[in-house]
């Protein structure tokens, strides 16, 4: 997996202060059930001026990114540290239950994302947000299963398995109970050991030969 550039001190003392308001919005929505919280009260409670935060957060909903560049950077690190010869179904598996496994608050997070799936303008900051691992989970792809060189056809199986992903979780949000985290664990396997068999099983096409006239 490639790496991106080490941050500064003063990136990482910026991402560290959106983190804090981020923890502090996302508590304050899981307290009132709701998202309702104003810019104002999750300022006071962090002790910054609402400029500051707006200096980090152009409009209240984006306050829930550094929630997702959290989780973005332990999917990383799970696909970056698998073996070689680990089976993808796995890797995939506990790289996108990861977060929630190892902070074991099930009942607090599946709380959370009601509250994001129940809100539109949250709910599309996730959906974007998973775009961003397309990348990522297609390079993971390519050590492993020959995906072709096709643009669209190269990234099309880590679209299908983020969207694998993203439908086990919405299936724990509307029908799910906070303590049945294993049912998004194996929903995810069911469905991306679907699409990982039937992309083992397609032989990549060869290139037409030109014929000699």
């Amino acid at each position: 997996m490639s790496k991106a550039a080490k941050p500064t001190l003063t990136e990482r003392r910026a991402e560290e202060l959106r983190l804090t308001i981020a923890l502090t919005a996302r508590d304050l929505f899981i307290a009132d059930g709701n998202t309702s919280a104003t810019v104002e009260r999750i300022c006071e409670i962090v002790g910054i001026a609402p400029r500051t935060f707006h200096r980090h957060f152009p409009v209240k909903e984006d306050v829930v990114m550094p929630l997702f560049r959290r989780t973005e950077e332990i999917i990383l690190q799970v696909l970056a540290e698998a073996a070689p010869d680990a089976d993808p179904v796995d890797t995939l598996v506990d790289a996108f239950t990861a977060e929630i496994r190892r902070r074991e608050v099930p009942d607090f997070d599946h709380d959370f994302m009601v509250l994001i799936n129940n809100d539109p303008q949250y709910r599309l900051r996730w959906v974007d947000w998973g775009e961003r691992l397309w990348e990522p989970v297609t390079e993971f792809l390519s050590t492993r299963i020959d995906l072709g060189t096709d643009p669209f056809l190269r990234t099309l199986p880590a679209k299908l398995i983020l969207h694998t992903v993203r439908q086990a979780y919405n299936h724990w949000v509307r029908e799910g109970s906070t303590d049945d985290f294993d049912h998004v664990e194996e929903l995810q396997r069911r469905g991306i050991n679907l699409l990982i068999s039937g992309l083992c099983a397609v032989t990549p096409p060869t290139a037409k030969k030109t014929k000699n006239h």
